[in-house]
């Protein structure tokens, strides 16, 4: 059996927070393959930069890691909104026979309930679900439907699931905001955070000029 890490987002752009976050899931979970997953259209949020530059922008940080790590373009390729539940009926008829985690942070988790077919979601993958200052895990347990809260397990009760349990996976917090990285590029001032590669990228294709 192999261990799939799935992490979809916007990436918009992505950050060095973002590699920390799936370097320490990757180790701490022993997986096999971490797959980042850029949204096309997000369902609540709308995006300014092309979905393609933003997979390329992945592409380019993630290039030189020692780790088992790939970007899909399985939700660009899709037309319409970019739903979980899709992704993960995708990779279910891929990894049949394996255990799938979403990995997602405890702000997004507390909506899941707005998700689209969310109550299906679970038997398709686990979640990892990560701590965010703004929603720290004892608000979000308040937040969830009490049928998620029974699937919520220990660490070491995770391991053997191929679907249909929660972890929540405490890190030290990471102070990373996506706004305020794309408002120091609109500023043309080089901003903490990002990789070189992604940099240069975005200075080439003058990206971010607008927030």
């Amino acid at each position: 059996m192999k261990y799939i890490g799935l992490f979809g987002g916007t990436f918009n752009p992505i950050h060095i927070g973002h590699l920390i976050l799936a370097i320490n899931v990757y180790k701490d979970f022993s997986l096999d393959e971490f797959i980042f997953i850029p949204s096309k259209i997000p369902p609540h949020k709308s995006l300014g930069t092309p979905p393609e530059k933003r997979f390329e922008m992945v592409e380019l940080a993630i290039k030189n890691l020692k780790y088992n790590f790939k970007v899909s373009d399985v939700e660009l390729k899709r037309k319409g909104v970019s739903y979980t539940y899709k992704t993960l009926i995708h990779y279910r008829n891929i990894y049949k026979d394996d255990s799938i985690s979403f990995v997602c942070g405890s702000d997004i988790f507390a909506t899941i309930d707005k998700w689209e077919n969310w109550n299906e979601l679970f038997n398709l993958a686990n979640f990892i679900v990560v701590n965010r200052k703004e929603m720290p895990f004892k608000i979000m347990y308040n937040l969830i439907p009490e049928e998620l809260k029974k699937k919520i397990v220990e660490k070491s009760e995770f391991s053997n699931a191929l679907y249909g349990k929660i972890v929540l996976y405490k890190m030290d917090e990471i102070e990373i905001s996506s706004t305020n990285i794309r408002e120091k590029l609109k500023d043309n001032k080089m901003p903490d955070f990002l990789t070189e590669s992604v940099y240069k990228y975005i200075c080439k294709n003058k990206l971010y000029q607008e927030v």
